[in-house]
């Protein structure tokens, strides 16, 4: 909370220095204030802060709070929370298409203000941390040595490193929105338990089973020997990715 910088975007006065004293109040350090919305886009640049609390009307300049924030947008990723006493419908459509974290309608309690600022910073913290974490799996799985294809409950893919690139014999810009089916081709070795794709995307077969082995056969016509099994993931509303299929090379296992 001590390092926590907050932006007042508030033409009246009297409003954004009631909301300065109750921010110092909660514990946080002296916001930053602006008046106008041109004010308020130099300022977020200049002083990257970490939540911005912006009026949505704004009589001083020629952007209103909306406006502001459609170009804070543009150059942060912030929270952004609309404090105002306009509720109309038109008014609050135009606010939506900016995507704020939050509202909070005057006039608005103390107590009120600050739950919704935790909340707003603790959501977007994790948000964050999260982005980070899938920023590092996705550099990690293209790295991997085994091929990897992504794809959702359709059997669409939706990733694939470049280890799956050289044993499929696609480019992942190809592959992706393409059915999983279409682009791998396995031929089963007479020797082996049949392997049916269609079987493992039905969930006819348990997933979590002993690695398929055969020939996959690449689109450039070569043939490897492999093991493939298909892993089921944690659904996220982020990303449409279901389950994983992973694919080792026989020679390199």
């Amino acid at each position: 909370m001590k390092d926590t910088r907050i932006l007042i975007v508030e033409d009246e006065g009297l409003v954004a220095q009631d909301i300065r004293h109750r921010l110092i109040r909660m514990g946080y350090p002296e916001p930053s204030i602006a008046n106008t919305g041109e004010t308020a886009v130099k300022q977020a640049i200049a002083l990257q802060p970490d939540l911005i609390l912006i009026d949505i009307v704004l009589a001083n300049g020629y952007l209103d709070g909306i406006d502001a924030a459609k170009r804070i947008r543009k150059f942060l990723d912030v929270p952004i929370v609309y404090i105002t006493a306009s509720s109309d419908s038109q008014t609050l459509t135009r606010a939506k298409l900016t995507e704020p974290n939050a509202y909070i309608l005057k006039p608005f309690q103390t107590r009120e203000l600050q739950i919704v600022i935790e909340l707003i910073l603790y959501k977007h913290e994790v948000e964050k941390e999260l982005m980070e974490k899938a920023r590092l799996v996705s550099t990690e799985l293209r790295n991997m040595q085994e091929g990897v294809i992504a794809f959702d409950s359709k059997g669409q893919i939706s990733f694939m490193n470049l280890s799956a690139e050289k044993l499929t014999g696609w480019l992942e810009s190809d592959a992706i929105g393409k059915l999983l089916g279409d682009v791998l081709s396995m031929k089963n070795l007479p020797d082996m338990e049949s392997f049916e794709l269609e079987d493992h995307l039905a969930e006819k077969i348990p997933l979590e089973t002993v690695p398929s082995h055969g020939l996959l056969l690449s689109k450039n016509g070569l043939s490897t020997e492999v093991f493939t099994f298909i892993k089921s993931v944690p659904k996220n509303k982020e990303v449409d990715v279901d389950r994983i299929l992973v694919i080792r090379d026989y020679v390199k296992k």
